[in-house]
């Protein structure tokens, strides 16, 4: 028993690598010994000792947060070596699924158990390799009970609640509630050096709690979100919003109603729609942007039934997010991509009320499809005529009034990559341009009004007869 307690020691001197690299030698000793004494796997010490060391709270580097592209774009920081905690974090699973194969834990233990175990069902977190993700899943496949929702629940009530100051009331109701960016995101949070592994934790318990039970687990669950939400980190607010996205369709029918929570949120998230180059570095700005609409999407979806009042909210995300979104960094070409490929979702939401924003959209549409340049960036030409389709087909019954202005968005393109319509991007692209050119045609030709538009089609060719082409589809 005294060499278990001495190897059970943590060591507490030396870099961190030295330290597991001990902790592997440590464990390594350990099998052995286990294999002469199979008894010892019964050990309180020994299941204490391994969930302690499959924490990864002290290998983390130190969070930074470079404000330059050209620096985020590499390695963050002084990254330390992740593969002397790799090692040791395999072996600790292996030996832990051997001490749960010998007999069941005790309840009061089970939840450190699961979260020694969830911890590595993200392989995109650095501590977790991919055969720890594997011996994970083993851990938890041995033992239904590590992910039942008396685990869950209790992980969440001893573990999750401490560690985040919750911004409801007692009575479970919003208070007043400072901007996300004002106030405790000016404080460095406890959570990513205590329990870096949070986001994990609480992606993994969304995803397997049920509507039911998520009844009297919400108060446990939001408060912790809006305060990752809270951290001036922009990944850090991606992954809220990446896991209220997840959260909200499955909480009971009239939730956010009752508690008042919807504005709540609404409040929170907004901001984020402006966290836009050069402020923000570009690769953590388009995720961010697609994890904001998402959410405010589907919080705008479930949180009324009323009609009017949905509506409501989308044109405020398309207001604050999309008109502003392009006004400030709209020569970003890949912001620009995605805001094309989030007009296209709303328009699909708003349908017919997507009309009161036709001459912002038309005008956004002429200047991005208006750019010389276009031709070279793919991406943003596809996802620019796939929402332009999305608005003449939710928009067909006001569209009309705008044709001029859509022609020559369209000619523009066509000239801008005539020269290119050899390669098979260039070729598509001509194609979509000559389906949406048909499509206003027979929007015209619906309000009767085919001489008008084919005056204007024949004014456009006598211009340039090189843009003839154009019109060639019929």
């Amino acid at each position: 028993m005294d060499e278990l307690r001495s190897l059970c020691e943590v060591p507490t001197s030396g870099d961190t690598s030295n330290k597991y690299e001990q902790i592997q030698t440590n464990l390594v000793k350990l099998s052995l010994l286990l294999d002469t004494a199979p008894d010892l796997l019964s050990s309180e010490e020994l299941r204490i000792y391994l969930t302690t060391i499959l924490h990864p709270t002290h290998v983390l580097p130190a969070e930074q947060y470079p404000q330059e592209d050209s620096i985020k774009d590499g390695l963050a920081g002084d990254q330390p070596s992740w593969h002397p905690f790799h090692r040791a974090s395999e072996n600790a699973l292996m030996l832990l699924h051997s001490l749960l194969s010998l007999s069941p834990p005790p309840s009061a233990a089970r939840p450190s158990i699961a979260i020694a175990a969830i911890t590595y069902t993200n392989l995109e977190d650095p501590w977790t390799s991919s055969t720890s993700h594997h011996l994970s899943a083993a851990l938890r496949s041995s033992d239904p009970e590590l992910s039942s929702a008396q685990t869950l629940m209790a992980i969440l009530t001893t573990t999750i609640k401490p560690l985040f100051k919750s911004p409801l009331t007692p009575a479970s109701r919003p208070p007043q509630r400072e901007s996300t960016n004002k106030g405790s995101a000016l404080q460095t949070p406890a959570w990513p050096r205590e329990l870096p592994q949070a986001i994990t934790l609480l992606s993994y318990i969304t995803a397997h709690l049920s509507t039911d039970t998520l009844e009297d687990a919400w108060p446990l669950l939001i408060p912790p979100l809006l305060n990752i939400h809270d951290s001036m980190n922009p990944e850090h607010k991606t992954s809220a919003s990446n896991l209220l996205s997840a959260l909200l369709p499955k909480l009971p029918n009239g939730l956010l109603a009752r508690t008042g929570l919807a504005p709540v949120l609404r409040d929170a998230l907004m901001p984020d729609l402006l966290l836009l180059p050069p402020l923000t570095p570009t690769r953590y700005s388009i995720p961010l942007l697609r994890a904001t609409y998402q959410v405010l999407i589907t919080l705008a979806q479930i949180s009324t039934p009323d009609n009017r009042l949905r509506t409501e909210q989308l044109d405020a995300i398309f207001r604050n997010g999309i008109v502003r979104g392009f006004t400030f960094a709209g020569e970003n070409a890949r912001v620009a991509e995605e805001l094309m490929r989030q007009i296209s979702t709303l328009v699909v939401d708003m349908r017919v009320y997507a009309v009161r924003h036709l001459g912002n959209l038309v005008q956004i549409f002429g200047t991005v499809l208006g750019d010389p340049f276009i031709g070279l960036a793919q991406g943003l030409l596809i996802a620019t005529l796939d929402a332009v389709e999305a608005v003449v087909g939710a928009c067909w019954v006001r569209i009309s009034g705008y044709v001029p202005e859509m022609l020559k968005a369209l000619t523009s393109c066509y000239w801008a990559i005539y020269g290119e319509g050899e390669g098979e991007g260039g070729v598509e692209a001509v194609d979509r341009l000559k389906k949406i050119v048909s499509i206003l045609r027979a929007v015209m030709a619906a309000e009767k009004r085919e001489a008008e538009m084919t005056e204007l089609e024949e004014n456009i060719a006598q211009a340039d007869e090189r843009l003839s082409g154009l019109f060639d589809s019929g």
